[in-house]
């Protein structure tokens, strides 16, 4: 074969392999322009997010609807203007951006944003529908979940000082929150209580070795008053006149 042939048919086969590429780009290409935008929601914290990175999952229900997709201050975000007399605990919470995918939420597709916000705010009111922070088993992971929760351990929706630039979903305390929470009520219940208590009983322990020693002091006034308790009722039940008037009878042959 000649070197014509070859430079041929190697010039052949790169053009057939940029041609394939390049379908394979406008498929795929394609097939992600036709596809739905996703929905963007945001919504806030309060305290920490340890273990929540961008790119986290966002499940509902167990499934995996989304991911996280921005992670920021609410200061930084709608208090650029705001002085630091105008700013209250509300601005210190974490803004967290979420990117939903449409094909698990059909019946919001083609709404205007002001719409789907509708939906979730009739959710939030009546179904308690919250975004929680979940964590991964003890890998220290830590996923957004979406869900509907008790309405009896679910605080309201808070009131907003701001308008949200994307959908507003409102948040809950996850299970780590509200296990911080009721460890910081332990430790406080513990210093009221616990602690004083502890105090007492220690200063009691202290005084003890003195109460012991007034004990053993008076013990033997106590053994003899008990004696003579003790001589006084035999009297009595011996001679009852003797209780009764005082003079002792006369003895008997029996008394001998």
């Amino acid at each position: 074969m000649s070197e014509k042939t070859r430079y041929f048919r190697i010039g052949l086969f790169t053009i057939f392999a940029l041609a394939l590429l390049c379908i394979g780009l406008v498929v795929f290409g394609a097939g992600a322009a036709f596809q739905d935008p996703p929905l963007i929601a945001e919504t806030y914290f309060k305290g920490s997010v340890q273990g929540l990175d961008v790119g986290a999952l966002v499940k509902m229900n167990g499934v995996r609807v989304g991911k996280v997709k921005e992670i920021l201050f609410v200061k930084d975000i709608y208090a650029k203007d705001l002085t630091f007399k105008d700013l209250n605990s509300k601005y210190t919470m974490v803004y967290v951006s979420l990117e939903l995918e449409s094909k698990f939420f059909p019946r919001l597709k083609g709404k205007s944003r002001a719409e789907v916000q509708a939906v979730i705010d009739h959710m939030a009111q009546q179904d308690t529908f919250r975004a929680k922070l979940e964590s991964i088993g003890i890998t220290g992971l830590v996923y957004v979940e979406l869900g509907f929760y008790n309405p009896d351990e679910t605080p309201p929706p808070m009131e907003l000082a701001w308008t949200p630039q994307h959908c507003y979903i409102p948040s809950a305390p996850g299970v780590a929150t509200r296990l911080g929470e009721s460890l910081d009520k332990l430790l406080n219940k513990m210093d009221t209580d616990v602690y004083p208590m502890m105090s007492n009983i220690n200063k009691a322990s202290a005084d003890f070795p003195v109460l012991t020693r007034q004990i053993s002091e008076i013990l033997p006034s106590i053994q003899s008053i008990a004696k003579n308790i003790d001589d006084i009722t035999s009297t009595g039940k011996k001679y009852p006149s003797q209780m009764i008037f005082g003079d002792a009878p006369s003895k008997s042959r029996y008394d001998q």
